[in-house]
């Protein structure tokens, strides 16, 4: 399938949103006018306000009657479905402007029920289970609990955790690329322990998106279930 071109707007957005990441355009600093971004880029005043618009309906730029337009600290992340699925937290985060943390709240060697015997395609009555809580600056919004097959990822105990899963795969493992398949999207109402974890009350509602990763040779690497904030995550399909 050929790449879609982007249009003269996304390509302006995507620019502007890099400079807003990587800290050229600072939070609470005003952007240049439309008529300096106009000159700048060599574009339409109406490609400037178009991609203008778009960063305000991510959250990311204010316009303030009068003044201009502003840099904001987004408060969401906004999540491409069947993109982020197979991306790590840590990437995901940083490219929307959030400073991510992780806390590993366990590991261990796991007798798996159906369901999971089911996610990973395995006949073998272990797995290796991770649990980690993730973090956009100090705010617990990601339950992640994922499951590896064994004798496979035996050793991944060993590594540091902490960062990207994915980085690790590649890095260590041998695997040079990720796909996804069969992901599962609802919303449930957090338990106690769940609402205790995410600093939320109970009943408070979460994403619950369950998927599948491969490696390039389609050997399942991962099954996976993240339990995640609602107010602070915003999935496009």
């Amino acid at each position: 399938m050929p790449t879609k071109l982007r249009t003269k707007y996304e390509t302006v957005m995507m620019d502007l949103r890099e400079k807003i990441v990587t800290g050229k355009y600072q939070v609470d600093s005003k952007l240049p006018s439309e008529e300096e971004l106009k000159q700048i880029y060599s574009v339409s005043r109406i490609t400037i306000r178009q991609a203008v618009d778009g960063l305000v309906s991510d959250g990311i730029i204010e316009k303030v009657q009068g003044k201009g337009s502003y840099v904001r600290k987004p408060t969401q992340v906004r999540r491409l479905l069947r993109s982020s699925s197979i991306e790590s937290f840590s990437k995901t985060a940083e490219e929307n402007g959030f400073e991510p943390k992780m806390k590993i709240l366990k590991i261990e060697k796991l007798k798996v029920n159906r369901e999971i015997k089911r996610g990973l395609k395995t006949s073998s009555s272990f797995a290796l289970h991770t649990v980690r809580l993730c973090y956009l600056d100090d705010d617990p919004v990601v339950i992640e609990s994922n499951f590896f097959p064994l004798p496979k990822f035996e050793k991944l105990p060993k590594y540091d955790l902490n960062g990207s899963l994915y980085k690790i795969f590649h890095d260590d493992f041998g695997i040079e690329s990720l796909t996804d398949s069969n992901s599962i999207l609802r919303v449930i109402a957090a338990n106690k322990e769940q609402a205790r974890l995410l600093k939320r009350s109970v009943g408070f509602p979460l994403f619950n998106l369950r998927n599948q990763i491969y490696d390039n040779n389609h050997n399942l690497v991962q099954y996976g279930i993240e339990l995640i904030a609602t107010d602070r995550y915003e999935f496009r399909v």
